[in-house]
């Protein structure tokens, strides 16, 4: 293989994980160390990273993209993450994603009680349509590009109006940690401990944003944090085979993935399999740790069978954007799942009930 063709190589395998356009992509491979394509974030950087996956990638809405990144730009010292444009709520109503992200982060306190958004989490300039961040106290940096036109300093002027009209100080401004943002780490430090466990594979996640489309035959992507593991469901529906095998290969892969390896495992299908017209809804669960740390682990949960959120969901991404390819993938027009009858009255009220 010539060296231009072992660069695109490259380059294809870098867009299977961060989703970034080819020549980004190839642009990063260039003239970098290979055996570390995706490098991995000092501390102060995972944790910030890590904070933001939390955050944003929880699940709940619906997205042009899985989880509302359409694909993230890495070095070791810094990130951008590429926002999509909206989020669909189950009513169907849309908000614009770069407000929902600011309603996940900002720290705002409530006094007595608790900080809400991410701690130490600082504004520290707006470029257009990039929102640059960083913790207090640290030199990490991230940046979230909104859409074009995206107006961040009314988006931000906005929500401290608000937090103050409630008498929940706004805080992403100070230049040191809060008395109310220490107290909260005083009031709950097994959580901050176990969640610090996890700054490392949030980080490492973010930076592979796009596995959980390119790698994975699931049209629902759902996460959340339970003591010192990150918890993940992934929904295929009826129909789709799935290759749960490919998306864990991909994941532990030597050079690109996450230096994890499978601790316990319950797998309900059978390789190759597809999943035909079962009524009911089976799971094969995978639960991974660090290859050498004991610190926090990954639990991935593959769900198939009918469809829980499907109803008129192809119809709701398809408006969004998604693209069509992925789309004939996950949530194929044929599927039993993807648009339920309505020519019946309690089809319906089924319908109109059918959300996240």
């Amino acid at each position: 293989m010539t060296s231009g063709g072992r660069l695109e190589k490259l380059a294809r395998t870098r867009q299977l994980y961060t989703g970034e356009p080819f020549s980004t992509a190839k642009s990063a491979m260039r003239g970098g160390d290979n055996r570390y394509p995706i490098h991995s974030s000092p501390l102060s950087q995972a944790h910030l990273e890590a904070q933001v996956f939390a955050k944003l990638c929880g699940g709940g809405q619906w997205w042009t993209h899985p989880l509302g990144l359409s694909h993230v730009q890495s070095t070791t010292q810094s990130a951008i993450v590429h926002l999509d444009s909206h989020t669909t709520f189950s009513s169907g109503t849309l908000y614009a994603r770069s407000g929902h992200v600011l309603d996940q982060l900002l720290p705002c306190a409530e006094p007595g009680v608790q900080v809400n958004g991410v701690i130490g989490l600082r504004v520290v300039g707006i470029d257009g349509s990039d929102l640059h961040l960083t913790l207090a106290g640290s030199e990490c940096h991230l940046v979230l590009r909104g859409m074009p036109g995206t107006d961040w300093a009314e988006e931000l002027a906005e929500r401290w109006r608000r937090y103050e009209k409630a008498e929940a100080p706004p805080l992403w401004q100070q230049p040191k940690l809060t008395a109310f943002e220490d107290a909260h780490i005083r009031d709950y430090p097994e959580t901050w401990t176990a969640e610090r466990n996890l700054d490392w594979l949030g980080s490492a996640l973010l930076r592979r944003i796009a596995i959980f489309q390119t790698s994975s035959t699931a049209y629902s992507t759902r996460s959340w944090i339970t003591g010192d593991e990150l918890i993940f469901e992934l929904d295929t529906v009826r129909g789709i085979r799935l290759e749960h095998d490919i998306f864990l290969r991909r994941l532990m892969d030597p050079v690109w993935g996450l230096p994890l390896r499978i601790e316990h495992q319950h797998c309900s299908c059978k390789p190759g399999q597809e999943l035909g017209d079962s009524t009911y809804t089976l799971q094969c669960t995978y639960n991974l740790v660090h290859r050498s740390m004991t610190s926090g682990g990954l639990q991935l949960r593959f769900r198939h069978g009918p469809g829980v959120y499907t109803g008129g969901t192809r119809i709701k991404l398809e408006s969004l954007g998604s693209p069509t390819e992925w789309l004939d993938r996950v949530l194929p027009n044929h599927s039993p799942d993807v648009t339920p009858p309505s020519d019946t009255p309690s089809a319906a009220r089924s319908s109109a009930r059918v959300g996240r």
